[in-house]
């Protein structure tokens, strides 16, 4: 695909934006920044044991699940545990890491299928929990077969009335969880599922 170079940039860019933003100082990119291009990462015993994220314990059941052949992704879960399923449907993704701005670990991003979707962690004891789900291309798309390209009638079709609704933007709740669709000329240009910590 040739927006994957760009996307990956972006997701690139995003985290060390996110990096700045948590220091009140500017710092460079240093040795707390890793990025690994095609090597995924499981367990990591070198976690610190910082601020812990608090799980909701009922995520996979009452969060909003994105399922990629057959693996179900659910934010407020364990990454680690997914980690050789989605490599096994998926291939091995794009990573990069980051230290978190909690200053507990290391934040992650897991990018696959050429950037069709991506996977954001925050580190917890030895968890990384996922923060956020994105899906940038048609490849993929919700439970309910929303994809990029789909329209704002399509979303209401699938998911009801919304919890909120901008020019731009249309999200619903569940449980600990949203998913928002960002809208451009209409149709879904974006689609993102957060973790309500």
């Amino acid at each position: 695909m040739k927006n994957s170079k760009v996307i990956a940039a972006l997701l690139a860019a995003g985290m060390m934006f996110t990096l700045a933003a948590c220091s009140n100082e500017a710092a460079p990119v240093s040795s707390d920044v890793n990025v690994i291009s095609t090597e995924a990462q499981g367990n990591n015993p070198q976690q610190g044991a910082g601020v812990e994220v608090t799980v909701d314990p009922n995520a996979a059941s009452t969060n909003f699940a994105f399922t990629y052949e057959g693996v179900d992704v659910i934010v407020g879960t364990d990454m680690n545990s997914l980690v050789d399923s989605l490599a096994a449907v998926a291939g091995e993704p794009q990573y990069f890491e980051a230290a978190s701005c909690a200053g507990d670990g290391m934040s992650k991003t897991y990018t696959y299928k050429g950037g069709s979707f991506s996977i954001s962690t925050n580190p917890s004891g030895n968890s990384d929990i996922i923060s956020s789900i994105m899906l940038n291309d048609d490849t993929v798309s919700t439970a309910e077969g929303i994809c990029i390209g789909s329209s704002a009638d399509d979303i209401t079709a699938a998911y009801g009335e919304a919890s909120n609704s901008t020019e731009t933007t249309i999200t619903y709740e569940k449980g600990s969880s949203s998913i928002v669709f960002v809208l451009q000329d209409g149709k879904v240009n974006n689609i993102i599922y957060n973790a309500q910590f």
